[in-house]
């Protein structure tokens, strides 16, 4: 799956699609993570499809400034709303709940191979 999902032929059509953003996030002038989401996703919707860090860079408050700096990005869009998914067990939902995301549903998808991608959806109102 993360083959697929980082493949020259993926990552190239989301740097062809204008509405598709990456930026890097560092730290002490050194790279740690990125942050990757699409504007007009749905209609007003932004999705936050990507943001990583590097487990050394985290509990530095480098996830809530990245999550701060999306919704001044979308608020300069038409997008009045940020969704994304997390896995259930993924202990980042936490920060995604402390920044005033809310779940707004679950979603159990068969993603193929044996795996299946057991997620909440969460968004953010601007």
């Amino acid at each position: 799956m993360m083959m697929e999902m980082y493949s020259a032929t993926e990552l190239s059509s989301h740097f062809d699609n204008s509405h598709y953003h990456y930026f890097l996030i560092l730290y002490h002038e050194k790279p740690v993570g990125f942050i990757g989401f699409e504007n007009h996703y749905e209609p007003q919707t932004t999705k936050l499809h990507r943001l990583y860090l590097l487990p050394e860079a985290k509990g530095k408050g480098l996830g809530k400034a990245a999550l701060n700096f999306l919704k001044k990005q979308v608020a300069t869009t038409s997008n009045r709303r940020i969704i994304l998914n997390v896995n259930k067990n993924n202990p980042a939902q936490h920060i995604y709940l402390s920044q005033g995301f809310v779940i707004a549903d679950e979603v159990v998808v068969d993603i193929g191979n044996g795996f299946v991608m057991d997620d909440f959806l969460m968004e953010f109102n601007l």
